[in-house]
């Protein structure tokens, strides 16, 4: 097999932030493989490249997680490592220092440009890897910035003209990227992989709370769809004596072009009492309300795979989604569906579950943790046979 290549650039960038998105999960899951495989790593810095022979590359997790250096110290850590360094942009003497035979591998949606990928062409036998997470910014524009919509298809594009193989979650994703190549000249071939469900075990200090409460986790933006839950909650609150009504509690970073549902979340009587906003929590935070909460909501418009009903299930946790496709497939009736544009649908769903007995939770708990999940072992034994 040849010699696996990480691209390192998203993790690097992202130093000193302490909550991990669903692609820095990614990335790390795929850097312990690496690791695994005596693969290397190389890191695109404001300053130049970063590479990692395997003996070094061991060592990034441990600098990654370190909680008692801010995001500068840690980037200074990890260059002081670093096999060599490279003071210019340009990744042509980075990569005649690497074994022939390599197997570059990018799937942390940034350092996608031409340059780079060019670079790489010169050398012998080499292959190039890029996961697409999704394809959000061009099937539903109107749930991102001009910015990042463009700045995603730039990407898209790169990937489409110098990649060897393409990874993407879902055939969802695989029928938007196939459906974009057409007319382009280039038919690069998309594996559908799902990720891998790794979320270790259910904490033993779960929160616990004397009401039923949900969570929400995800960045606070259209697509994920708030506005409904508030929705919901302000229902609940015309509707039932407060004592009875569950809590909702929302967990993710305020995103873009969601106004209204900030200042409903600044401005509403229900905060602080029925609706928390609990802003970017660390993982092990989020780990801790996701594993006590009574279920997750997740009312996306769209998802390229969508992790947190998932990782709810891992922990025993009920979902209640909107009827995303990929959700269906790998979850099937283990989730609770109800239509987006049915807010009776959701609200009855949320009373029965908040409203459940002891054995009948009990019993739901034990089927989600049961259920087989997604693994990142067969999701890298797919993406490894590639190479």
């Amino acid at each position: 097999m040849a010699t696996p290549v990480l691209d390192l650039s998203r993790s690097f960038s992202r130093l000193g932030r302490d909550v991990a998105t669903g692609i820095d999960r990614v990335e790390r899951a795929y850097l312990e493989e690496v690791i695994r495989r005596d693969g290397w790593g190389i890191i695109r810095t404001p300053r130049g490249f970063l590479m990692f022979e395997p003996d070094r590359l061991k060592r990034l997790p441990e600098y990654f997680d370190r909680e008692d250096l801010d995001g500068a110290d840690q980037a200074s850590t990890i260059r002081a490592i670093a096999s060599s360094r490279m003071s210019s942009l340009s990744i042509r003497k980075i990569m005649w220092r690497m074994p022939n035979g390599l197997a570059y591998i990018n799937v942390g949606h940034t350092n996608l440009n031409a340059k780079t990928m060019r670079a790489m062409m010169e050398m012998p036998d080499h292959s190039k890897t890029v996961m697409i997470h999704d394809t959000i910014p061009i099937d539903h524009p109107a749930f991102q910035t001009e910015a990042a919509r463009a700045k995603f298809v730039e990407r898209l594009t790169t990937v489409i003209n110098f990649a060897h193989h393409i990874i993407v979650p879902s055939d969802e994703v695989r029928e938007s990227v196939e459906k974009r190549m057409v007319g382009t000249g280039h038919r690069v071939p998309v594996i559908v992989s799902p990720l891998g469900i790794d979320m270790g075990p259910i904490p033993v200090d779960r929160v616990t709370s004397e009401k039923p409460y949900f969570v929400a986790i995800g960045t606070i933006e259209p697509r994920k769809n708030h506005a409904l839950l508030l929705d919901i909650w302000e229902r609940m609150n015309r509707k039932m004596d407060e004592s009875r009504i569950p809590e909702l509690r929302i967990i993710g970073a305020r995103g873009w072009k969601n106004e209204e549902v900030f200042n409903r979340l600044d401005h509403s009587s229900m905060m602080g009492r029925t609706v928390f906003e609990l802003g970017p929590l660390s993982d092990k935070e989020m780990k801790r309300q996701l594993a006590g909460a009574t279920g997750l909501l997740f009312p996306s418009h769209a998802e390229g795979f969508g992790l947190p009903p998932f990782e709810a299930a891992s922990f025993g946790v009920p979902t209640i989604s909107s009827p995303l496709r990929t959700t269906e497939i790998f979850l099937g009736d283990m989730a609770i569906y109800a239509d987006t544009d049915d807010m009776y649908q959701w609200f009855q769903a949320i009373r029965e579950l908040a409203s459940e007995d002891l054995a009948t939770q009990s019993q739901r708990s034990a089927e989600l943790r049961a259920y087989r999940l997604p693994t990142w072992e067969k999701h890298f034994d797919r993406v490894f046979d590639l190479m």
